[in-house]
C-alpha cells in the first residue's frame, strides 16, 4: 500500500476454513458487516502446494486491522501460516493492529501455532535473497506472536466464565474491533489537524516576516515575532 493511502479494508480475517468457516467466522463476519465494518474474508478453497496469492498479501497490507482466528488445524495449514507471517510483519513494521482469537484450542495447540509460524518463516528465509527473513527478525516476530496469542480472546474461557453463549462473546469482540477502528480514526484526524495547523502557522510566520520588512527595524521585528510563537 502506498504511504499515506487510505486502507481498502477495515478488517482482514485470517482463519482455517475447515474449522471455522461455517460457524464462528461466519457469525463474526456477519456481525462485523452489520456494524458497517468493511471486512475481507477469503472463502475460496486453495489447492495444496499453492503459496499465498498476491491478492491476499495486498488485502493484508491494505487493511487497518487484522483478526486471526486460531483453531485446532490453523497451524497445519501452510496457507494460514503464510498469512500469519505477513500479518506479523505488518504488525511490527507498520504498527497494524492485530486481534487474536483462540477458538476451541488448548495451550499445547497454541504452542503448535508458534512452532508452525517459525517453520513458515524459515521457508520464507530460504527463498529470500536480501536477508530480510533472518534469525533476529524471527525471534522478534515470534515473541510478538506469542504475546499476541497469550493476550487474545479465548472463546471457550469467555463463554464458560463471562458470557452465556458464543453470540454474546462475538458481540463483545465486535465492540472491541469497532472501538479500535474509531480510535485509529480519531488519531488520524488529530494528526491531520496538526499537519494543517502547522502548515497554516508556518504560512502566517512567513507572511508576518514579509510584512515586517518595511519596518524601520527590519531585523528586530521579525526576531520578536518568531520568539513570540515558540
Amino acid at each position: 500500500m502506498v504511504a499515506g493511502a487510505k486502507p481498502k479494508y477495515d478488517v482482514f480475517l485470517s482463519f482455517r476454513g475447515e474449522d471455522t468457516r461455517k460457524n464462528f467466522v461466519s457469525h463474526l463476519y456477519r456481525a462485523l458487516t452489520k456494524k458497517g465494518v468493511h471486512t475481507f474474508r477469503d472463502d475460496r478453497s486453495v489447492e495444496k502446494g499453492k503459496t499465498i496469492k498476491d491478492e491476499l498479501i495486498g488485502a493484508i497490507e491494505e487493511s487497518r486491522l487484522a483478526v486471526i482466528v486460531f483453531s485446532a488445524n490453523y497451524a497445519s495449514s501452510r496457507w494460514c501460516l503464510e498469512e500469519l507471517v505477513k500479518i506479523i510483519e505488518c504488525k511490527i513494521q507498520k504498527k497494524q493492529t492485530v486481534i487474536p482469537i483462540c477458538y476451541g484450542i488448548n495451550e499445547s495447540e497454541k504452542c503448535s501455532v508458534v512452532d508452525g509460524f517459525a517453520e513458515a518463516f524459515a521457508k520464507r528465509e530460504a527463498y529470500s535473497t536480501d536477508g530480510y527473513f533472518d534469525e533476529e527478525r524471527l525471534k522478534s516476530w515470534r515473541k510478538a506472536l506469542t504475546e499476541a496469542i497469550d493476550s487474545g480472546w479465548d472463546v471457550n474461557k469467555c463463554v464458560e466464565q463471562y458470557y452465556r453463549n458464543e453470540a454474546e462473546c462475538i458481540e463483545q469482540i465486535v465492540k472491541e474491533i469497532v472501538s479500535k477502528l474509531r480510535s485509529e480514526e480519531v488519531a488520524g484526524e488529530v494528526r491531520q489537524k496538526d499537519v494543517e495547523f502547522g502548515s497554516k502557522f508556518l504560512s502566517e510566520r512567513v507572511i508576518g516576516f514579509t510584512r515586517s520588512a518595511a519596518s524601520p527595524f527590519p531585523l528586530c521585528v521579525p526576531v520578536f515575532f518568531f520568539c513570540d510563537h515558540l
